[in-house]
């Protein structure tokens, strides 16, 4: 069996929560996932997912269910926005950021920055 990277397994799981798209018990998850995963291991990164503030749980009879706390897009913009935050030279990363984009992405960032102006 291949080991996942680091957050990987999370980053599946709120893939699962996102497709789903309404609060959904571990065992939904496992069928979304279309995934061998034990029911515990699932519920265990579901937790976890709640602790980090990237899901959340309501009781649903005598078990919980899950959802995403934000969308796919709003996490992306918060981790991007970490990653400036925390750089030294917050400048030359942007820089860098701005060169390693493809043609198609940087356009469409650039016509998203002249709306916002």
């Amino acid at each position: 069996m291949t080991r996942r990277a680091d957050g990987e397994l999370e980053n599946d799981v709120l893939r699962a929560l996102w497709q789903l798209d309404r609060p959904a018990a571990p065992s939904d998850v496992i069928d979304e996932m279309q995934t061998d995963l034990a029911y515990t291991s699932i519920a265990t990164i579901l937790t976890r997912l709640c602790d980090k503030g990237l899901a959340t749980r309501t009781r649903a009879g005598r078990a919980y269910v899950y959802a995403a706390a934000s969308s796919e897009a709003t996490l992306a913009a918060q981790r991007i926005r970490s990653i400036l935050d925390a750089a030294s030279d917050r400048q030359t990363a942007l820089a860098g950021f701005a060169q390693s984009l493809d043609p198609a992405d940087a356009a469409q960032l650039a016509a998203l920055l002249k709306e916002t102006q």
